[in-house]
């Protein structure tokens, strides 16, 4: 069975994550991978930038980190996202990511 790995690479402030976002959805949490990008539920819609938010949110809790050290590098209007986590290294971000109680990470 192939292993499937996060798309996490290094960064000089940290570490870019690719995740995919899915707005309005009865889940809120990590729900895996689909082509190496993290899928991040989340409860908010699709507009005013909610749905980004929440999914930072959502995501520095998975990691135990502030919301603060995470931003949207690209991908502000699309589902797929590039999202950098400062100050923590790849390994450490993959680490983390694979300790979440979630399915399929």
């Amino acid at each position: 069975m192939e292993k499937r790995e996060i798309g996490v690479r290094g960064h000089p402030d940290g570490s870019v994550v690719d995740i995919r976002v899915r707005p309005s959805s009865s889940r809120r949490g990590l729900e895996g991978l689909v082509e190496g990008r993290l899928t991040v539920c989340v409860h908010s819609p699709p507009e005013k930038g909610k749905a980004n938010k929440e999914a930072l949110k959502v995501l520095s809790e998975a990691l135990g980190i502030s919301p603060s050290r995470i931003e949207v590098l690209g991908g502000q209007s699309s589902r797929s996202k590039t999202v950098l986590v400062r100050d923590l290294s790849p390994a450490a971000v993959r680490e983390r990511l694979g300790r979440h109680p979630s399915r399929n990470i």
